[in-house]
């Protein structure tokens, strides 16, 4: 075998390859000394960028780190391939603004970074995204925490495939301008009044047509689900958060009139969940003599408490489910003797059902 460097006359993509694999990003470019083949092949490595704030009630390692932060992006600024940025755990507060949109220039404007996530622990003061970042062409995934979104014009997220926001706060109105072909997942959000989608280009959302998956969960005050002829599963763990000057009958019956409207637009899906809520108003409904709507759902996962007036709802919401196969429940707050009892009593005379699971938390 002839001698030299064999492992400079490989191909890019095989070189490309290995050099992904190297555990630290600096050895990365290091490997620009080795020879005139390898010293610009580092800058076309995917690398990802993590930082974790240390759990430390120290302000001074809080701003020592804020600085490595700075010092470690200014590094990469001029990288090609920063694939993924990921700030994890800052306390919060106002006067840090000014660093974190520098953190998000970087990511949107100066490494064109594809996946970008900054999760903050704040108790009330929320960072508002920059209206630099509202137009932006890489961006494929964003994961946000404790935010506040503002547009003031045209949300711009051409390639933005993953939009993932947690415990945020909106501004009336806003969601229609960030949604657009999106997979979105949220949780413990505010400021949401009214939502009305019409775009038919999402494939996986909370509330719009076309999509497969629709997972609901959290406080709700109000909410819709229109056109959904294609869903196939769905998760409904919610509660409903109405105004307390209403009297007890007209809370109760506000809660079971949007169950009810919920209710109809999944009853079709394959693979339903419910949360506790849900199968508190099957029961209520079932004892005003509401008829549950024949389904020919395969799966069924229940959340309850086992209380007795989840009882009438559960039966009653079997006997439709004439096509059940796999029946889920997860239960809590209730004596084990009871609930086995009172379980088996429920889905004794449903033998359709071939799996039966049953755990406690």
């Amino acid at each position: 075998m002839a001698g030299g460097d064999q492992l400079s006359n490989l191909p890019n993509s095989i070189l490309l390859h290995i050099l992904s694999m190297l555990p630290n990003n600096k050895e990365v470019v290091r490997t620009s000394v080795l020879s005139e083949r390898w010293r610009f092949l580092w800058k076309s490595v995917p690398i990802s960028l993590n930082f974790k704030f240390p759990a430390s009630d120290n302000e001074i390692d809080t701003l020592d780190y804020l600085v490595s932060i700075h010092r470690e992006l200014y590094y990469w600024r001029s990288y090609e391939k920063i694939q993924k940025l990921n700030v994890q755990d800052l306390k919060y507060v106002q006067r840090f603004s000014k660093d974190v949109d520098l953190w998000v220039h970087f990511a949107t404007k100066l490494a064109n970074v594809e996946n970008f996530g900054l999760e903050f622990n704040t108790d009330n003061q929320r960072y508002e995204f920059p209206q630099f970042a509202y137009k932006n062409a890489s961006l494929k995934s964003l994961f946000l925490v404790h935010f506040q979104l503002n547009p003031f014009g045209n949300v711009n997220w051409s390639s933005l495939v993953s939009l993932s926001m947690y415990n945020m706060e909106f501004i009336d109105g806003v969601m229609e301008k960030v949604l657009s072909e999106v997979y979105l997942e949220l949780d413990e959000f505010s400021g949401i009044h009214r939502l009305e989608i019409s775009s038919v280009k999402l494939r996986e959302l909370i509330i719009a047509p076309y999509i497969k998956i629709l997972e609901i969960m959290g406080w709700c005050s109000e909410i819709r689900i229109i056109n959904v002829a294609s869903l196939v599963t769905a998760m409904l763990c919610l509660d409903f958060d109405f105004d307390f000057d209403l009297g007890k009958e007209q809370y109760l019956e506000k809660e079971c009139s949007l169950f009810k409207e919920l209710f109809h637009s999944v009853a079709h899906v394959e693979n339903l969940t419910l949360g506790s809520w849900c199968v508190e108003c099957l029961s209520i409904l079932e004892l005003k003599g509401w008829e549950f709507p024949p389904s020919s759902r395969k799966f069924l996962k229940l959340d309850v408490e086992f209380n007795q007036l989840d009882f009438p709802g559960i039966c009653c919401f079997l006997q439709s489910s004439l096509d059940l196969e796999t029946l889920v429940i997860h239960w809590y707050d209730v004596e084990l003797g009871l609930f086995i009892l009172s379980l088996l009593n429920i889905v004794d005379s449903f033998l359709h059902i071939q799996v039966l699971n049953i755990y406690n938390t």
